[in-house]
């Protein structure tokens, strides 16, 4: 008979009590349809996160938005002959549609440039200007920007490319992909516009505001609390070039005017955007909590997460420059970072062809669990990794159909009938497998390339040999440590257990089998199915 006593490893993998937490999926600028390079770095990271803490029984809030007035929305529309509404509008629209499919959905996806945000955005943005200049932390200063000699465009952001002042390595705008550096518009080596009717550039004088960041607050050790070792040294060399503040304005003519300012003068996305954008945030989860706590309160008992891609680490940072001893407020307690993932060893890339889109994957039909599987085994806060479509497809044939699927089908078919109780030696082992995932995706160092590996070793457990007692828990353990990376698997294997939630260590774990024809199997994808997605290749 099966041991009466319940599996129960909640207390010893959580480590404490259940905490609500808020998880923000980077703030993505809606200039264009989501790529795998966006979905495999901060969307996953996000969602895998998220699940998992779910998995332990903390209640989460999915809240992100987009940076609907980024520079790139301007360019994208210019180029395309449109409206920059439009695009902003058309684009945030899209990116929802595709983290839906992909399975990693958001409780709320505001997009700032439409009603009823638009009107809270702008009111935020030119308050906390007005905050700021009470209590004295604004400086003016005169200085002269590029403008177009044909059109007035200001070449700023993604109008204006040249060097890294920095490495010295292809730069746009004011930041370099390469080294990470931010830098202002004035300190671009051979700056030259990006399109060719903005013609030939020539300085403008203009009045560009900055805050000056507290020392205190706005500082590699401030970071560092946030943020994945190593990350804090980029807030240290943007200090070192800069100075301690950053810019809050600058001539786009797209997007928040500032008032007082000139023609084409508003407010900077990554300056009073950001922040603006995240008092947005502090407000939907203040509504959609049922206790309606502050999130982002020194005091908070809320755990605050938020992801990036390796370019948005200093914009993250710069909020910290908004926190002095008047603040009632913090940022986001944590912050995963990705580094960039490439597509067949060189950089995603719209103008060549060379990119993988998220709706042409899911308008193909491909499965998720296998992509999500597949984009896991790269995500890294510490190195760039190479999306191989060759590879993808080996993995999902050889590991996924050669290895998974067989030791799944083999423990469903011996659990059949199985009344034995489960060994101590197993429950030790489970814990063990459970405890280094809730160390691979605790925060800011998440890593599911770590998280997986976990689930990968428990195939092998089951590949050495299941004893009687052990089939049914390590299906249930299986679906719990699949869950937040592969969900159609975790889900399957749960209801093969009998239960309709979500696989979860809050309740303790089934023993039996009592569906076993849940599990639909693990499907795979061909490297002719992933390639004829490449735009250069034929697809859309």
């Amino acid at each position: 008979m099966k041991d009466p006593r319940p599996v129960n490893l909640l207390e010893p993998v959580r480590r404490g009590p259940a905490r609500p937490h808020l998880v923000t999926a980077a703030y993505h600028t809606p200039n264009g349809p989501l790529h795998l390079g966006h979905i495999g770095g901060p969307f996953l990271s996000a969602d895998v996160v998220a699940r998992h803490l779910e998995t332990l029984g903390h209640p989460v809030a999915r809240i992100s938005a987009t940076d609907s007035h980024e520079s790139y929305i301007l360019m994208t529309a210019r180029r395309g002959g449109l409206a920059p509404e439009e695009v902003a509008s058309r684009y945030h629209d899209e990116a929802l549609a595709a983290l839906t499919g992909l399975g990693m959905h958001q409780d709320a996806w505001p997009d700032m440039h439409r009603a009823p945000y638009r009107a809270i955005y702008h009111e935020r943005s030119h308050a906390t200007v007005a905050d700021l200049e009470r209590r004295g932390r604004l400086v003016r200063e005169t200085e002269k920007l590029l403008h177009s000699s044909t059109t007035g465009q200001g070449l700023v952001g993604a109008f204006v490319q040249g060097r890294c002042p920095a490495c010295g390595s292809g730069a746009a705008g004011s930041s370099c992909e390469s080294c990470g550096l931010w830098f202002g518009p004035a300190d671009l080596i051979d700056p030259r516009p990006v399109l060719p009717e903005d013609g030939t550039a020539e300085p403008r004088t203009v009045t560009s505001v900055f805050l000056t960041g507290d020392p205190r607050r706005f500082s590699g050790e401030e970071a560092a609390r946030r943020f994945p070792p190593g990350y804090a040294d980029l807030l240290e060399t943007y200090v070192t070039h800069n100075g301690r503040r950053i810019r809050l304005n600058h001539p786009l003519g797209w997007g928040v005017p500032w008032r007082g300012g000139a023609a084409g003068d508003v407010h900077l996305s990554y300056g009073t955007g950001t922040y603006a954008a995240f008092s947005v945030l502090r407000d939907l989860y203040r509504t959609a909590d049922p206790a309606g706590r502050d999130a982002f309160a020194r005091d908070t008992d809320v755990v605050t997460i938020a992801t990036g891609g390796y370019d948005a680490t200093l914009p993250w940072m710069f909020v910290l420059a908004f926190m002095d001893d008047e603040t009632d407020w913090q940022p986001h307690q944590h912050h995963i970072m990705n580094r960039f993932l490439l597509l067949n060893g060189s950089k995603f890339s719209t103008s060549r062809g060379h990119v993988i889109w998220a709706h042409d994957y899911l308008r193909a039909a491909l499965p998720v669990d296998p992509l999500r599987g597949y984009l896991a085994s790269l995500s890294d806060a510490g190195e760039e990794s190479d999306f191989r479509t060759a590879d993808f497809a080996d993995w999902t044939s050889r590991v996924l159909a050669g290895r998974w699927d067989p030791a799944i089908r083999r423990a469903l078919r011996d659990a059949a009938g199985d009344e034995t109780a489960v060994p101590d030696s197993f429950t030790a082992e489970a814990l063990t497998a459970l405890t280094a995932t809730a160390d691979a995706l605790r925060p800011p160092t998440t890593s599911p390339r770590a998280a997986l590996a976990v689930l990968d070793d428990w195939i092998t457990r089951a590949e050495r040999g299941l004893a009687p007692g052990e089939p049914a828990p390590w299906l249930a353990v299986l679906a719990v440590l699949a869950w937040p990376l592969m969900p159609t698997l975790g889900t399957q294997l749960w209801t093969t257990l009998g239960r309709t939630d979500h696989p979860t260590l809050a309740t303790p774990l089934p023993t039996r089998v009592v569906t076993p024809e849940a599990f639909e199997g693990l499907p795979t994808v061909t490297r002719s199915a992933v390639e004829a997605l490449l735009p250069e290749a034929g697809g859309s």
